[in-house]
């Protein structure tokens, strides 16, 4: 019987880490913008603490992005927000 439960244990939480796991590069890049929208959001009203947290996540968000698109054989993600001017391509 303790056998069983510990093998059901590891076996959800493998199942939680692939999941976990499963987002693809634009996805992540989306977070990356919703973090670097809070961070923005949170600088206007003086939440500069808040605005670090954002901040850092948008940036963990986006160096995950650029990996799964190197992984994924994808294009890496520029960091930008929507209503952004475009880019032009070096």
């Amino acid at each position: 019987m303790k056998a069983f439960i510990i093998m059901t244990c590891a076996t959800f939480a493998f199942a939680a880490s692939a999941i976990g796991c499963g987002a693809s590069s634009s996805e992540e890049q989306r977070r990356a913008v919703i973090h670097q929208n809070n961070a923005d959001e949170a600088a206007q009203q003086g939440q500069y603490g808040v605005a670090g947290d954002e901040q850092r996540k948008a940036e963990d968000a986006h160096a995950k992005a650029v990996q799964k698109a190197m992984d994924e054989g994808k294009p890496i993600p520029r960091q930008t927000r929507p209503g952004d001017p475009p880019v032009a391509p070096r």
